[in-house]
């Protein structure tokens, strides 16, 4: 199991929670952190903003020899003490289970029973690139849940969990147990945890920026397309914008 290097506080990613995935994603985008978007991988319960930790559980494709392995008892997966109940244990507030299933996006990775887990863990959501069993149930328990889809189908002919808090890939991206998992109703963006702290003075003057932008354009009936790239005019239209933030 990796140890995590950087454990973002639960004041900074309180921050997060009004900067926009976009604006994360430029700022990485210029920091050359260009594949953290996930592909994918949607909300399957629109309106409801996703920040935490990761924790991170990795799948692989079924096989005898894997099931013996990985299983503590002798019921079938879902009733044994196995890596996906270890991460369903290893959650606290403010993590979020991340569950690579190797973009198999038809595959279920749990139901409404063991994800029921994630609510009285008092953890953030769940990420899959896998489906939910039983999604339209799970969605009910009111936590930020992302997958590659719902299914009415069981997991184990397909794959297994095998390991958790390591390195693993989800919707085509790299993540780390620890990265700041944001999710929006765009999907979800992976922040790096050793960059949150980082960017998020840069996230905010962009955003402010970008409202400035608006605000001005809407008021005055004109185009933005003048304070793009960001310009003197862009920096003088900010200042009044914030001077009167302060009034």
């Amino acid at each position: 199991m990796v140890d995590v290097a950087v454990r973002v506080s639960e004041e900074l990613l309180d921050k997060y929670r009004s900067v926009s995935n976009a604006t994360v994603l430029g700022e990485l985008s210029r920091r050359d952190y260009k594949k953290v978007y996930m592909t994918g991988v949607q909300t399957l319960a629109k309106g409801r903003r996703l920040v935490g930790r990761a924790v991170t559980l990795r799948y692989l494709p079924s096989r005898p020899d894997l099931q013996e392995y990985v299983t503590r008892g002798g019921h079938g997966e879902g009733f044994n003490e196995t890596p996906r109940w270890d991460a369903l244990e290893a959650l606290g507030p403010g993590d979020v289970l991340v569950a690579d299933c190797m973009g198999m996006g038809d595959t279920s990775t749990g139901g409404d029973v063991v994800f029921s887990r994630i609510v009285t863990q008092k953890a953030a959501g769940l990420v899959t690139d896998g489906a939910i069993r039983d999604g339209h149930k799970v969605v009910l328990y009111g936590y930020p849940l992302f997958a590659g889809g719902s299914t009415p189908t069981i997991g184990e002919p397909n794959v297994l969990p095998y390991e958790i808090n390591e390195p693993i890939q989800c919707g085509g991206v790299l993540v780390w147990p620890g990265d700041v998992i944001l999710g929006d109703d765009d999907g979800i963006v992976v922040l790096p945890a050793q960059l949150a702290g980082d960017i998020y003075d840069d996230c905010v003057h962009h955003d402010e920026v970008e409202q400035a932008i608006l605000e001005h354009t809407m008021k005055e009936g004109i185009s933005p397309k003048s304070f793009y790239p960001f310009n003197s005019d862009t920096e003088r239209i900010y200042d009044e914008w914030k001077a009167r933030q302060g009034e």
